[in-house]
């Protein structure tokens, strides 16, 4: 067994796709530390539930539902895709929290160290350049930013990168697999030890423009804003972009969601909804009045992607695995703007293996519209003395 090993299924029957999911990652090598899959909601959770544990068994497993997968060949729809962590090389440790929509401060902070404290039991040299942390969270929470608020910061020099659980746009129910289980209103957190290097790192491919906003009246529970500059949301968000209030759609907004500048990084603000009966406009961030946010316009995306992967190899080597939470929208946009097969190919030849999210998790900062991963490096042997 390899560093990371891969794998993917197109079948539509459970049965079939987890025994093709098993068999390409597991059956010829010793029980891997972890296996994370990613799986479209077209399958039936309680049916795939039980072929997991099936063939799986007792190696640990999380998992989730998304809007799309990323598989060793790059985007699909409708597939089971995965990656097993050698023992030999991670050590790893997952733990979940449950109803995510009532998570507190306090709640983050007790849960975070105990995370750190029961980890250092087993990897007692945990640090910021042996460890990160991979979080899955339900998508349609509402909680993200209190989460990865409170988990991030406590995990101190331990980088954390995540994706937002999805359903493929219907907007209903996510689910996230842990423990032998799928569960909704959660979130799962897994800390990585390992030998091997690795870099934590997001990307997003828009520009501040010069238009500036500042969010004048919103509900950061609804997460939707209602006036933009003292005007209705959509007359103004509508203005500033050089559109027709009218015309505003969800393929129009995703070419340019709102920044907020956060630590001296632009972080995206994705939009999931025009609600024109009440001109206002539904987020995937939470956004609070008092805002000022600057209104995005697309550059290169080939070039953005391409450009954080040889930075990321340039450092670590060639990757043995991309671990990657990729925003929906950005498909839905790739795919209109007819790049969406070029995409995948970056993708596949950077060895990614990942989902279509509902939002994208760095470190303390919940955001849409982006890439967040962490690309993991190949054994290299030691240099001998001489």
């Amino acid at each position: 067994m390899t560093e990371v090993t891969t794998a993917y299924s197109l079948a539509r029957d459970e049965k079939t796709a987890v025994r093709e999911l098993y068999n390409g990652l597991c059956q010829d090598a010793d029980a891997p530390a972890l296996v994370i899959f990613f799986c479209s909601p077209a399958f039936d959770t309680s049916r795939l539930e039980q072929e997991l544990n099936h063939c799986f068994g007792d190696i640990p497993l999380i998992g989730c539902t998304t809007a799309g997968e990323i598989t060793p060949d790059g985007y699909r729809k409708g597939s089971l895709t995965g990656a097993a962590f050698n023992n030999a090389y991670f050590t790893c440790m997952s733990r979940r929290y449950d109803n995510i929509s009532s998570f507190t401060l306090q709640d983050g902070i007790r849960f975070a160290r105990k995370l750190v404290r029961d980890f250092k039991t087993i990897s007692p040299a945990v640090s910021g350049s042996n460890s990160f942390a991979f979080m899955l969270i339900d998508g349609l929470s509402g909680a993200e930013e209190r989460v990865t608020a409170a988990i991030g910061s406590e995990l101190g020099e331990i980088n954390m990168i995540g994706g937002s659980t999805a359903d493929d746009w219907k907007l209903k129910q996510t689910r996230i697999f842990h423990e032998g289980r799928f569960h909704t209103d959660s979130a799962v957190i897994t800390l990585f030890h390992t030998r091997l290097p690795f870099r934590v790192a997001y990307t997003h491919h828009y520009v501040a423009g010069d238009a500036r906003a500042v969010i004048t009246e919103a509900d950061p529970i609804t997460r939707e804003v209602s006036e933009i500059n003292g005007l209705p949301a959509t007359q103004e968000y509508a203005r500033l972009c050089g559109l027709d209030e009218k015309d505003l759609n969800l393929l129009v907004v995703s070419n340019h969601p709102v920044l907020v500048r956060v630590g001296g990084s632009y972080f995206s603000r994705g939009i999931i909804g025009i609600l024109p009966e009440k001109r206002s406009i539904k987020f995937a961030c939470a956004i609070d009045k008092g805002v000022v946010c600057s209104i995005a316009r697309p550059d290169d995306p080939q070039n953005n992607l391409m450009e954080l992967f040889r930075k990321m190899e340039a450092e670590i080597g060639p990757p043995a695995l991309v671990l990657g939470c990729d925003c929906a929208a950005r498909q839905m946009t790739f795919e209109e703007q007819g790049i969406l097969e070029e995409m995948s190919e970056i993708y596949a030849r950077a060895r990614t293996v990942g989902f279509a999210s509902f939002g994208e998790q760095y470190n303390t900062v919940h955001m849409n519209n982006s890439f967040s991963c962490v690309a993991i490096g190949r054994d290299r042997p030691e240099t001998p003395n001489i």
